[in-house]
Formats: C-alpha cells, sequence, structure tokens
C-alpha cells in the first residue's frame, strides 16, 4: 500500500533527476502551469514553505492537487501524473485518523546560491619585441620617404614625422623618439647634416602624441585627437624655430617660400620663421595624426590589441575569437 512517506520520498528522487531545482524556482514552474491551464487557480502561485512540506516525509495528509503539480513542474507526462493521483488517492484512503497536532514550524528557507560572477577577460597583450621592431623599421622608412618626398616635389610640409607619430601612438612615446632619432641621423643621406639637430624636433612630437594618448586620454574623441596633433605642431615649432634661425632661416624645402611672403609683409626674420613653421607645422601634424589614426584601424591586431582601449574613435573593430585547439 502507498504511504505518504513514499509518495514524499518519491518527490525527492524526481527532484534529484530534474536537476534539484530549488522549491522557489518549483513553486514558479507550477505558477505557470495553472496560469496556463486556467480555471479557479490560474493566479494561484504556493508558497515555497508549502512546495517544501510536499517533499518531507512524516506527513499525515497531503494536498492532491500540488502533489500533481509538483510533478508536472518537474516534468512529468500526463500518463505519470495519473499514475500519481492513483497513488495519492491510495494513500488517502489507507491513511488512519490522527488526532491534529500543531505543525512543525517550517525550516528557514535555503539561500538561493549567488551567480557566480565570471572572471574579467585579461588584458591583450601588447606586441611581441619582434613585431614592435618591424613596426618601427617600416615607421622610419616612412619618415625617410616623406621626407625625399618632400624635396622632390619641393612642398611646403615636412612629412617625417608621420611614423613618429604612429610608433608614439602605438607603441609608447620612448618608441616614437627611437624612430624619430633614427630618422633625423639617416636623413643626412638626403637633407645633409643639418637634418641633425632637428632630432630633438621630431622627439618632442614623439612625446607629445604618446603622453597625450596614453597618460591623458586625448585618443578618446577626434576633437580631442586633432587637439593632441595641434599641440605636436606648436611644441614642435618652439623647438625648430631657434635651429632655423640658426641655420639663416632656411629649410631647405617649400616652407622657405613662405616663409619668404611673410617676410616680405612683416620685414622681420624671426617673425617670418616663426609664423611660416606654426603655419606649415600645423597642416604637417595633422596630416601624421590623421594617418597615425588611420594606421590604428588597419594595423593587425596583434600589435595594436593592447592599445585599441586608448583609441576608440578608429572604426570599431572586434578582438577576433580565439580558435580551440582541440
Amino acid at each position: 500500500m502507498t504511504t505518504f512517506d513514499q509518495i514524499a520520498g518519491d518527490l525527492q528522487a524526481r527532484r534529484a533527476a530534474a536537476g534539484s531545482p530549488s522549491y522557489a524556482e518549483i513553486a514558479l514552474r507550477i505558477a505557470r502551469i495553472r496560469e496556463l491551464r486556467g480555471g479557479a487557480d490560474a493566479h494561484s502561485r504556493p508558497a515555497r514553505t508549502t512546495v517544501y512540506d510536499a517533499f518531507r516525509e512524516g506527513r499525515r495528509r497531503m494536498d492532491t492537487a500540488l502533489v500533481l503539480d509538483i510533478v508536472r513542474a518537474l516534468g512529468a507526462s500526463e500518463a505519470e501524473v495519473d499514475e500519481w493521483a492513483e497513488r495519492c488517492r491510495t494513500a488517502h484512503a489507507g491513511a488512519a485518523p490522527t488526532p491534529v497536532r500543531e505543525q512543525a514550524p517550517a525550516p528557514d528557507p535555503e539561500p538561493e546560491p549567488e551567480p557566480t560572477p565570471e572572471p574579467p577577460a585579461p588584458p591583450p597583450a601588447p606586441p611581441t619585441v619582434k613585431a614592435a621592431l618591424l613596426l618601427c623599421l617600416g615607421c622610419v622608412a616612412i619618415n625617410l620617404f616623406g621626407r625625399w618626398l618632400v624635396d622632390v616635389l619641393d612642398i611646403p610640409l615636412y612629412l617625417d614625422m608621420v611614423g613618429t607619430a604612429v610608433t608614439a601612438i602605438i607603441l609608447g612615446p620612448w618608441w616614437g623618439a627611437g624612430v624619430g632619432v633614427s630618422t633625423n641621423f639617416l636623413g643626412v643621406g638626403i637633407s645633409g647634416y643639418d637634418s641633425i639637430p632637428f632630432a630633438i624636433v621630431n622627439v618632442a612630437g614623439a612625446l607629445v602624441w604618446g603622453y597625450g594618448v596614453r597618460r591623458f586620454r586625448m585618443g578618446t574623441t577626434v576633437p580631442r585627437f586633432f587637439g593632441l596633433s595641434a599641440i605636436a605642431a606648436l611644441c614642435c615649432s618652439m623647438l625648430a624655430v631657434p635651429i632655423i634661425l640658426a641655420l639663416n632661416g632656411e629649410t631647405g624645402n617649400g616652407a622657405d617660400d613662405v616663409r619668404v611672403i611673410i617676410q616680405d609683409v612683416v620685414n622681420s626674420l624671426w617673425l617670418a620663421v616663426a609664423s611660416s613653421n606654426i603655419i606649415t607645422s600645423l597642416a604637417d601634424k595633422t596630416i601624421s595624426g590623421a594617418v597615425a589614426l588611420l594606421a590604428v584601424d588597419v594595423l593587425p591586431w596583434t600589435v595594436v590589441a593592447s592599445m585599441r582601449p586608448l583609441m576608440p574613435l578608429a572604426g570599431s573593430r572586434p578582438e577576433p575569437a580565439v580558435r580551440s585547439t582541440a
């Protein structure tokens, strides 16, 4: 003969087979079942302690409707539900009448398990030394090509700091400074020994771009980034003007034409040199910054991943998924 204790024990086994959902979860499932079924109990949700009591042995009576909804919530088919209904009827028929006892207090509710937070993703790894050196070599070549192009076309620009800006932003300010110094010493073969004093100008641009993006977060918006390029232009002009004046006011490229036009108006060499250098430097550093911004977006992810959060204004490009090697 089926007893209430057997039903409670079988309910516990059924719950374990269903993955041991909490009693609160079972109560929620019952509420959904009743809502879908409709009827008088369509909006009735049993209390969690009421559901818990159905699983407790030592019962002298049992709510058959609740038991049937519990097994439905645990995944039973309607044929199985009919079997449970018959068992409940048998248990009620064989139960002996007993004096009404004060019901034991319900146990404290089971604490719901705290969701385990996902560990934060590790920061992207910086580029390898090999990749960094290859980038530096490429940027030195870009600087030298820009200087050669300016000499050939005789345009009022410099274009010898494009690679400096790219390196300083992607790898860091002192990497950019190394590219700048290398450019000016190797540039002796193109522009003569007058190239060497301007190494300090190239270094200054690298430090302004590198620290501006990495320490002062000036790569977060387009206006801030091109404002940073303007700051680089002004800093470079402050260092370049005294050197140009020491070289009799001549740079050896198209910028000299701008200086001559201004000097005819102001009749002052130092004011003409300063004015022409600031004008050409602003244009030059804006171009260099724009190329650096493009480089952040088109270079391989392994090279730019570690600094990419500093330049969200570049085109959004998600990190590629890691393939499983299994």
